[in-house]
């Protein structure tokens, strides 16, 4: 294959002419160039010393940044302490300029700004102007175990506190054996030395069920490499076992293959020049046991810490942070309700009743929200099961439950069963599609002063309305003045491919034709509608929308169109008999 060269002759050429301008020494490596690559070695004055910078080129330059290495650590900071890399520009490589930029370039304005930023002495604000606000923590460069983590809470034991012991939660593997580590987990809780408890993390997840003790040790300052990977996880082993003697007791007792985790909390820059309290784990996975004279011999392995405490979960949407207190009763979970749950789930609602009656079939996966090893089981259960392994957060309260249905003495009806779950929870969705679910849930929210929000699409899934009516505002219409603007033709009707329905295999009913790649639109507008609803009159909420129904076209002349969307206020309709009574 050729190389980047043959491919952009002129690149390779304004790379050397910029270095010969530059000044500095400079050379290729002639075996990487033979070899395909290009690597080029430049000697750079610093300080009365020489940096030997090497500077490799991907197979993909021009297009992405060469990566400058030094051989050595000179810099505090926008140097990897690992690879040694320097970070020459911003947000891995965002700023460069293909075609125009080179390294000689990169050399030229950003090393200097380098060098200036790490210069002792320099004062913070010349340092805010000359590099980019994003903190370096020392967790960020460990170079971890591939497909493990483990989930720490918003709290960290308090600083006063050196060591303890841990309860992790983690993903049942292997008992023994010296297979590679795949270890991922959840820090249920955190303990002292005596082991009194000091934090508790509550979340539960069904796939981490087996429990195992680890330990903690709180460094007195931000960690630093000590030589190279290797060198550095022994550093740190010795240091628990030197520090926390529970450690060294349990790798000792440990059986071959068994695993012994250590945790090390400490004060860091998480952001731009803004220290709290971060983590890293090392796992010793014991290979040989100890005996009586000879110490276990150990495979080390670093353990990234994923933060998972509500104040993480909400740190990259806090508009949605009001959801965590909110509640939904969600009726029908067809190809509009299922991802409806999910998207509230994902948000972070606190807890979300799920109303349905209707089983999984293999067919209704192609609108579906789940796939097909959840066939078989009643929607709301399935849906239930999923948010509890994917979204914690989220208390789902599966219920199977026809409305309309006969029910066996002695048992809760229908209407009271929705009526009480109605009278708890915030919001009520009505994703049923049905006319007269409709009906009846529409009367009942307004009785019951709650909001109320429906969904539905049309034959083809051609297009579909979403809508609410919301109980404080008084000059608000109701869902039959929606109805009737229906009728009047004041609010239009969706696209509709037509009445073509079918019966597939193992179905007592026929049901409408339609994708879920375009149901989906009206699920997810729907979502972002309830959102809103739940967060109105909360502070630094989701936004609200200036309209309360919307009506969409997802076809127009027999051709796909990007949704368009036509929005009404909900006002009152002088046909509907049940506003213009009161």
């Amino acid at each position: 294959m050729e190389s980047w060269w043959d491919r952009h002759p002129d690149a390779l050429e304004a790379e050397e002419a910029g270095l010969d301008a530059l000044g500095y020494v400079w050379s290729k490596s002639e075996d990487e160039w033979r070899a395909g690559r290009l690597v080029i070695n430049v000697e750079i004055p610093h300080d009365q010393e020489t940096l030997k910078l090497r500077a490799e080129y991907p197979a993909t330059f021009p297009y992405f940044p060469p990566h400058a290495f030094l051989g050595e650590q000179v810099f505090q900071r926008h140097q990897h302490l690992v690879g040694k890399n320097l970070c020459l520009l911003a947000r891995e490589g965002l700023d460069w300029r293909p075609g125009i930029d080179t390294l000689a370039i990169l050399l030229k304005e950003q090393l200097p700004k380098i060098q200036a930023t790490n210069a002792v002495g320099l004062p913070t604000s010349m340092v805010a102007s000359q590099e980019d606000h994003v903190g370096e923590p020392f967790s960020s460069f460990l170079p971890y175990a591939a497909s493990c983590a483990i989930i720490v809470p918003d709290d960290t034991p308090p600083s006063e506190q050196s060591r303890g012991k841990l309860t992790l939660l983690i993903r049942p593997r292997q008992k023994a054996g010296n297979s590679p580590l795949l270890l991922n987990g959840i820090l249920r809780e955190i303990h002292d030395s005596t082991g009194r408890l000091l934090i508790n993390f509550p979340v539960k997840l069904p796939a981490f069920s087996e429990t195992v003790t680890g330990f903690w040790s709180r460094l007195p300052e931000r960690p630093s490499m000590h030589g190279d990977v290797h060198a550095t996880s022994i550093h740190f082993y010795n240091h628990m076992l030197t520090e926390v003697p529970e450690f060294k007791k349990a790798v000792r007792a440990a059986a071959r293959g068994q695993i012994v985790v250590a945790g090390f909390v400490y004060s860091d820059e998480v952001e731009w020049q803004a220290n709290s309290d971060d983590w890293f784990f090392l796992t010793a996975q014991i290979l040989s046991p100890a005996k009586r004279s000879q110490d276990a011999a150990v495979r080390l392995n670093f353990i990234r810490a994923d933060w998972g405490g509500e104040k993480a979960l909400t740190q990259r949407a806090p508009a949605l942070r009001p959801l965590r207190n909110k509640s939904v009763l969600q009726i029908g979970l067809g190809s509009l309700g299922s991802p409806v749950s999910l998207h509230l789930a994902r948000a972070g609602l606190g807890q979300l009743h799920l109303v349905e009656y209707d089983e999984l079939q293999v067919g209704n996966t192609i609108r579906w929200a789940l796939g097909w090893q959840y066939v078989g089981f009643h929607k709301a259960h399935a849906l239930a099961g999923y948010v509890a392994q994917e979204y914690p957060y989220t208390q789902v309260h599966p219920h199977h439950v026809r409305i309309g249905a006969p029910y066996p003495p002695n048992t809760p009806s229908d209407y009271q069963i929705i009526r009480e779950l109605a009278e708890r929870t915030d919001l009520i969705i009505d994703s049923a599609a049905s006319h007269r679910v409709s009906h009846f849930l529409a009367d009942l929210a307004k009785e019951l002063g709650k909001p109320y929000l429906w969904l539905t699409t049309t034959h083809g899934a051609a297009g579909g309305v979403v809508g609410r009516i919301l109980p404080d505002r008084p000059r608000g219409g109701c869902w039959h003045c929606f109805q009737h603007g229906l009728a009047d033709k004041s609010i239009r009707l969706p696209a509709d491919t037509g009445p073509e329905e079918v019966q597939p295999g193992g179905c007592s009913q026929r049901t409408f034709i339609g994708a879920g790649i375009d149901s989906d639109e009206i699920a997810l507008l729907a979502a972002r509608l309830a959102v809103a609803t739940l967060s109105r009159n909360e502070q630094s909420g989701y936004p609200d929308f200036a309209w309360d129904i919307a009506v969409a076209d997802l076809t127009r002349n027999e051709l796909s169109i990007a949704p368009d969307w036509t929005s009404y206020a909900s006002v009152k309709n002088s046909a509907c008999r049940t506003c213009n009574s009161q």
